[in-house]
């Protein structure tokens, strides 16, 4: 990049994409100054802590490792300076609810029936062959197909900024054109295309939970995730020399560790109430009257948010019928929860999915409530990371992606509390109810409060179709020059890894302005 020293730039919000936009502008020669809201860098990717008990409260897999070296390589480092990967064994552990029937009509299975994906390709073909014949060869190709889809998807619409019309036409997008018909179609279509049986189309499907879609509203061209998965493989982040907790934690702590050697200045507990452009420079406001005039300003707040709340009207790109518009990936009910004893049925990751999952993405999409039949994720870490629970306890959280803007109560809260530890003890054999001795619930409300988030949303806009690549909102403002946006609502999309990405291309487009 070009040195940007003659220039101040205001970065509002320190989620991944914020602190990478601050990175890539403060190598660039500019002076970064960067707002966050709350005590705590990292956005959704903070930590909770709570009588030696260290939760991820946000993202806990570590997935595309490739990202990371790509981004630490960008100035001359690697995460290896940082910290240290270990590769799970069991990469993840699945709970299938509904128990198939015997050769002789008898059920089987009446606790869930569970299978482990194993960091060796050759033992999960060998998997997918015991529950389907033929499925061992079908596996081959789907991952064959995959692995062509992720080099092409991120050389081609991913590290390259193609969030305007006129950046597809060019002689490279054309000849990766094939791909692109993978846009059209769902991924339960395409899935369904190799493997027959539901458990095998949920193992192939599971990531979309990630990416905020379900399997009928998610373009097809994200099998390239099943190449993330399987083959990519999944890690643990731990801090080098084993020194503390690990987690997602400590890739935020090395995130800003690089920034501030980069010179960035860190103000937390800096809520931004107003963004404005004035004759000069801009106008950045917090709400306890600490002003800014920087020459660029690059917003990592929720998107809507900022230009609805933050921003005067004439300033805007989106007006709230837009917004109204827009399929928002889930929101979360989570519980943290520090356990006594050890929790031997469950791995790392583990999770609880029903036979029909169908019912539940309905009442995520197409009729919001509460869950009744919930697919859902269980975090163990303390199975690899003996730091984030105290002797003799496991550290766990649970994850039910419920649909945004549900009605949020205490009473709601308490009873499905009681609905999902019964469905664990049911399905998994860990009855955790009479072993709690610490715990935090986290919903909808919560990620309004914490994040602004629209209607509570745990992750930004949904991947569908029309909310794909050109088809989201632009990392560029149109109604007013200098002001910019990274994260999970613009390009490339949702996930640590796109958010990084998507930092790198906020800082890009600022300096091609120049």
């Amino acid at each position: 990049m070009q040195s940007l020293s003659d220039q101040q730039v205001v970065v509002v919000g320190g989620g991944i994409g914020g602190l990478s936009t601050a990175c890539y502008l403060a190598d660039a020669g500019a002076d970064v100054t960067l707002l966050e809201k709350n005590g705590q860098l990292g956005g959704r990717a903070s930590r909770l802590e709570r009588e030696g008990f260290v939760f991820d409260m946000g993202p806990s897999w570590y997935l595309m490792p490739d990202v990371f070296e790509r981004f630490f390589g960008h100035f001359d480092r690697t995460p290896e300076e940082f910290y240290e990967l270990e590769r799970l064994d069991p990469h993840y552990r699945i709970f299938f609810k509904d128990g198939e029937a015997s050769d002789d009509g008898a059920e089987t299975g009446r606790r869930s029936d569970k299978v482990d994906i194993s960091p060796n390709r050759a033992e999960n073909r060998e998997l997918f062959e015991s529950i389907e014949p033929g499925a061992g060869e079908a596996f081959d190709s789907y991952l064959s197909t995959s692995e062509t889809h992720y080099e092409t998807a991120m050389e081609k619409f991913v590290y390259e900024d193609r969030s305007r019309l006129r950046d597809w036409i060019d002689p490279d997008v054309m000849r990766a054109a094939p791909i692109g018909l993978q846009l059209i179609g769902s991924m339960q279509s395409h899935v369904s295309d190799y493997f027959q049986h539901p458990r095998l189309q949920q193992i192939m499907q599971y990531t979309l939970v990630f990416l905020g879609g379900s399997p009928k509203n998610t373009p097809a061209l994200y099998n390239m995730m099943s190449h993330v998965d399987f083959n990519l493989g999944v890690y643990y982040p731990v801090p080098k020399n084993g020194d503390g907790p690990g987690g997602v934690g400590v890739v935020v702590d090395a995130i800003v560790d690089l920034a501030e050697q980069l010179g960035v200045t860190f103000e937390t507990n800096s809520e931004v109430g107003e963004i404005t452009r004035r004759k000069d420079a801009f106008h950045v406001e917090t709400v306890d009257g600490d002003v800014y005039r920087p020459d660029r300003v690059v917003v990592n707040a929720d998107y809507r948010h900022a230009e609805q709340e933050l921003m005067p009207e004439h300033e805007r790109q989106y007006d709230e019928s837009y917004w109204a518009d827009r399929t928002y990936a889930p929101s979360a009910f989570l519980m943290y929860l520090g356990v006594e004893g050890d929790v031997e049925e469950l791995a790392h990751h583990t999770l609880v999915l029903p036979e029909d999952w169908d019912p539940h993405f309905d009442q995520i999409f197409e009729r919001p409530a509460w869950p009744d039949d919930p697919a859902y994720y269980l975090c163990v870490p303390s199975k690899t990371d003996e730091a984030v629970a105290p002797e003799g306890h496991s550290n766990l959280f649970v994850l039910v992606p419920i649909a945004p803007g549900l009605r949020d109560t205490d009473a709601l809260r308490e009873r499905y509390r009681e609905q999902i530890l019964e469905d664990v003890a049911t399905n998994t054999g860990v009855d955790l109810r009479d072993r709690i001795v610490v715990e935090e619930t986290f919903a909808v409300d919560d990620f309004v409060d914490r994040y602004n988030a629209t209607e509570g949303t745990a992750l930004g806009l949904a991947h569908t179709l029309r909310q794909t690549a050109l088809l989201r909102p632009n990392n560029r403002s149109s109604a007013v020059d200098g002001l910019y946006f990274t994260g999970s609502f613009t390009t490339p999309g949702i996930g640590v890894p796109m958010t990084l990405i998507s930092g790198q291309h906020a800082a890009e487009a600022l300096v091609d302005d120049l």
